[in-house]
């Protein structure tokens, strides 16, 4: 046989043992793994644990947001009775003279 006719030979074969293995091999159906059962019960855990989270963000917002006003509320009040003192002083200076 010539090289050529060898050649064609040794693809033609190697594409039919191809072939074979292709229609020998069958392809497995995927099976899923079964869903989770929820009751109701879990539900209503999921959804109330949720509403508590929501609700401490909310609530560590609301704290920040104050935060950004006062950032030392205790120093503001003491600033704030402070100027009061000061203003009362004033008054009653303006009121003995």
């Amino acid at each position: 046989m010539s090289a050529a006719a060898e050649c064609l030979a040794w693809v033609g074969g190697t594409w039919m043992a191809i072939a074979i293995a292709a229609a020998g091999i069958k392809p497995r159906p995927r099976r899923r793994p079964p869903l989770p059962q929820r009751t109701p019960a879990d539900v209503y855990r999921d959804v109330d644990q949720c509403r508590a989270r929501r609700a401490e963000e909310q609530a560590a917002d609301d704290l920040d947001h104050c935060w950004h006003i006062w950032p030392q509320a205790d120093r503001a009040a003491v600033i704030a009775e402070a100027q009061h003192r000061i203003d009362n002083a004033k008054q009653q200076r303006t009121e003995e003279t």
